[in-house]
């Protein structure tokens, strides 16, 4: 029952178009790109998506519903999948002119943004929570008094292992290694080092830190 409501789920003409005969999809054989219903695709004739793993768009729905997901790729732009990934309804992914996204096992909830202008590489088993945004660039010039750019893009590097809170801006030249927890509405632009939790307010790192994907069973205070 189960395979049949996931086969029901899927737009089975962008499936088909998008795993059989689109160019600018290479695949390793047995991996997919698995668009629900209303995935919004847009991939250029120059842009190419490398699948090593599955990419499943528009998850977790509710019933009936027309909520969307956004997939888009400009001229030149690459991404490479080396994990499973699911993103769910109303989140985004948007590779820029010429820019390359290396991402890995992640879990893309709603309302989640992922913009890459220039590089950006993303571990396996990240999180990415409701309006977290994630970005290499400030997508429009800063000039100093004699017409220079100030705020060229730099490369964004997150771990494995990150777990990236509610509201929370991953800026360009951020450097995040493995094991983190980004605290909710915290901005980051810099390094933070392996299993360090950093919280937004008020502004405090927690070295030795682990985290699990795994939720809670059972209200842990009641007994």
């Amino acid at each position: 029952m189960g395979k049949i409501q996931g086969l029901l789920s899927l737009n089975l003409f962008k499936f088909i178009y998008y795993n059989f005969l689109c160019p600018r999809i290479r695949r390793d054989k047995g991996k997919y790109l698995l668009p629900r219903w209303y995935s919004c695709i847009e991939l250029s004739k120059s842009a190419q998506v490398i699948l090593h793993a599955n990419l499943y768009l528009n998850t977790n729905k509710y019933p009936h519903s027309r909520a969307e997901c956004y997939l888009r790729l400009r001229e030149g732009a690459s991404m490479t999948v080396t994990g499973t990934i699911y993103m769910m309804y109303n989140s985004t992914i948007e590779v820029h002119r010429n820019a390359s996204l290396q991402i890995g096992a992640s879990t893309i909830q709603s309302g989640a943004v992922i913009i890459c202008a220039y590089k950006m590489t993303i571990g396996q088993e990240c999180l990415f929570a409701r309006m977290s945004y994630l970005s290499d660039s400030d997508h429009h010039q800063i000039l100093n008094a004699e017409g220079e750019t100030t705020n060229y893009p730099r490369e964004t590097v997150i771990g494995d292992h990150v777990w990236v809170g509610v509201k929370a801006t991953i800026m360009k030249g951020a450097k995040i290694k493995s094991g983190c927890v980004i605290g909710a509405n915290s901005l980051v632009g810099g390094r933070v080092g392996e299993h360090q939790f950093l919280m937004a307010e008020p502004s405090r790192v927690f070295s030795d830190i682990y985290w699990s994907v795994k939720g809670f069973e059972k209200p842990w205070l009641m007994k």
